[in-house]
């Protein structure tokens, strides 16, 4: 098995710098467009929001620009310290914290006005308790907002005549193993993650006690936020990222 959470403190600057990600606009991922496209998030001056698996806190930062509260949690301290030095650069105050999303114990119930997860629930094995969690540090009528790569690009490959299926479609959550290769680094450092339907993420917050108002599977496009990972995608995996969505989003909220 991988050891993801030393990975990503292995690549966390390396990654920070590689990919661009925006500091003023939210992102949901790779070519997708961003908050001031989607407008997902609505005014959320004054509010208390935390970024679950916030990474080097891009999100966090951009979404303290709109006048949020904020905390960011990642399980990786080398990706939390990234977030603390950028944070810092752009002059905003913003609570990070080291730890698993799928065991919030550490926050009290009822805490936060919403919740924002952009493309880190892959990683995550057991998404039921990240969820009920969510709900729990929620107050009634909170908003969660999740992002993930559309698992349609896992199961599909280009050919010389346009797609091909090169795996099976995840109706079980599928594990992928492979390896995030960086010029700085001498050895390859080692990932796995979950490729599941969207289907199984609707339905496992509709357990977990969200209700699902709305779900997005935007154009690709090169005109977002997440722009450095969208351009070795649109290079690498052209027709499949001009003819399928790359990302899928998900805004529910909590009764």
């Amino acid at each position: 098995m991988a050891n993801v959470k030393k990975s990503w403190d292995k690549i966390a600057r390396h990654y920070r710098k590689r990919y661009e990600i925006s500091t003023e606009i939210v992102h949901y991922g790779p070519l997708c467009p961003g908050e001031d496209k989607l407008g997902l998030l609505g005014n959320i001056k004054g509010k208390k929001v935390i970024d679950l698996g916030c990474g080097c806190g891009q999100n966090a930062i951009a979404l303290a620009k709109m006048g949020a509260k904020v905390t960011g949690i990642d399980f990786s301290e080398g990706q939390i310290g990234e977030a603390r030095e950028l944070a810092s650069k752009h002059n905003q105050s913003i609570d990070f914290e080291t730890g698993d999303i799928s065991d919030l114990s550490f926050l009290p119930d009822s805490k936060f006005d919403m919740a924002i997860s952009a493309c880190a629930i892959a990683y995550v094995e057991d998404i039921e308790s990240t969820f009920k969690e969510t709900s729990r540090i929620l107050r009634p009528g909170g908003t969660f907002i999740l992002s993930d790569m559309n698992p349609l690009q896992y199961i599909i490959d280009e050919n010389d005549y346009g797609l091909e299926f090169n795996n099976k479609y995840p109706f079980e959550p599928i594990l992928i193993k492979w390896g995030w290769e960086f010029d700085e680094l001498e050895n390859t450092p080692r990932f796995q993650h979950f490729v599941r339907s969207i289907s199984n993420y609707f339905n496992t917050l509709s357990d977990s006690g969200f209700i699902v108002s709305q779900i997005h599977e935007p154009q690709s496009t090169l005109k977002t936020p997440h722009l450095g990972f969208s351009r070795e995608i649109m290079e690498e995996y052209d027709y499949i990222a001009r003819h399928i969505p790359i990302t899928f989003i998900i805004v529910c909220r909590k009764p």
